[in-house]
């Protein structure tokens, strides 16, 4: 029988992995491709790429920090302990990224001139990496945590 912290890790786990998942594979993969298409199809593969990809990846982070507010009241890890601050920090600014390059880059991208949208291109793709890797910052606490190390 499952138990509530093993549902709670079980949850966890699958959303901040496959939120992360699918950051490194946009930012490793997906965008460099539609980057190789003509200029008006890379355009509609970003826009409906991120129309399809939104509310999944927000789902998955509105998942992870529930779950994971969960599983330290479950535990009675106190929330001023140095781990739970560090990956509440960790999820600050995972979410902070996320939202800046999505809600305030993102559609300056598709409103720019063309020798506007490589800065902002970039501009994005450097708030999306620092999301995954400040979530990718908060597994490795959550890890360190688990393990017993301190």
């Amino acid at each position: 029988m499952m138990t509530l912290k093993s549902l709670l890790v079980l949850i966890h786990v699958f959303s901040m992995l496959s939120w992360l998942g699918a950051m490194y594979f946009n930012l490793t993969l997906l965008f460099p491709m539609y980057r190789s298409r003509p200029q008006a199809v890379y355009a509609e593969l970003m826009q409906e790429q991120g129309a399809r990809a939104a509310p999944l990846l927000y789902l998955l982070i509105f998942a992870t920090a529930l779950s994971g507010v969960a599983l330290a009241l479950v535990d009675h890890t106190p929330l001023n302990s140095a781990f739970v601050i560090g990956e509440a920090a960790c999820w600050v600014v995972m979410l902070a990224c996320h939202l800046y390059g999505s809600l305030s880059v993102w559609p300056r991208v598709f409103l720019a001139l063309s020798k506007e949208k490589g800065r902002l291109f970039f501009i994005y793709k450097i708030s999306m990496f620092t999301s995954a890797a400040a979530g990718t910052a908060a597994v490795a606490l959550a890890y360190l945590k688990n393990t017993g190390i301190q």
